[in-house]
């Protein structure tokens, strides 16, 4: 992607090389071990979340022929270090215009040796979990892969232009690059929050405005 709204660099990343190295995977450590800086945490976290959008538009624009059923089931993945422990969150499409950030887990980070014996396991869960989600990730990528070669093979075979609808105009979220100097003391005061907290993903309630949003938008 060419268009510089859509970049910023992050403190580290995770490509799938085997499907145009496109990413899965943002990280950013928000000073040092113990910081309690919330402006700087509050930053990174919509700087994460801004990445994460743009990481799903470039899957939706490199595989647009790909269905918006099995485009629902990526998650993309951000690890944000800040304090004593890491946070590993993921975003995934609700419906068309709907994006949800949610956290997956936390573990805090081991540093007293003489505790390795408690501390360790727990933090190597966290990473075996992050592990099976890229997994899980690259799974949906090589269906949309899939679904967007037979499509555009078909196409061609058949001498017909596509009609089916280019998934880029359905995932194409809002995005703005975030400044540090212009922006950190905006954020400041909104700091990380999980949805989870306040709604029940499996509610039906919630499931079927979630339909109504979609008829609606999408016409």
């Amino acid at each position: 992607m060419t268009d510089g709204r859509y970049k910023y660099k992050a403190d580290g990343l995770v490509c799938a090389n085997d499907f145009s190295s496109l990413e899965i995977l943002l990280t950013e450590v928000s000073s040092g071990y113990g910081s309690s800086d919330s402006s700087k945490v509050s930053f990174d976290h919509y700087k994460g979340l801004f990445g994460m959008l743009s990481m799903m538009r470039t899957i939706a624009q490199t595989y647009n022929k790909g269905t918006i059923d099995t485009f629902r089931k990526l998650k993309i993945h951000f690890l944000h270090g800040h304090g004593d422990a890491i946070r590993h969150w993921s975003m995934s499409m609700q419906t068309q215009g709907v994006f949800l950030m949610n956290k997956e887990q936390k573990a805090v980070v081991p540093v007293d040796f003489k505790e390795k014996d408690i501390s360790m396991i727990p933090f190597i869960q966290f990473y075996l979990t992050v592990a099976t989600g890229c997994e899980e990730t690259l799974e949906v990528i090589k269906q949309l892969k899939k679904e967007h070669k037979m499509t555009v093979n078909a196409a061609t075979a058949n001498g017909n232009q596509d009609s089916r609808l280019n998934l880029l105009s359905i995932v194409n979220p809002s995005i703005i690059r975030l400044n540090e100097g212009k922006h950190m003391n905006i954020v400041a005061e909104e700091g990380p929050m999980s949805a989870t907290a306040w709604y029940n993903l499996e509610d039906p309630i919630l499931l079927l405005l979630l339909r109504l949003i979609e008829r609606f938008t999408m016409g």
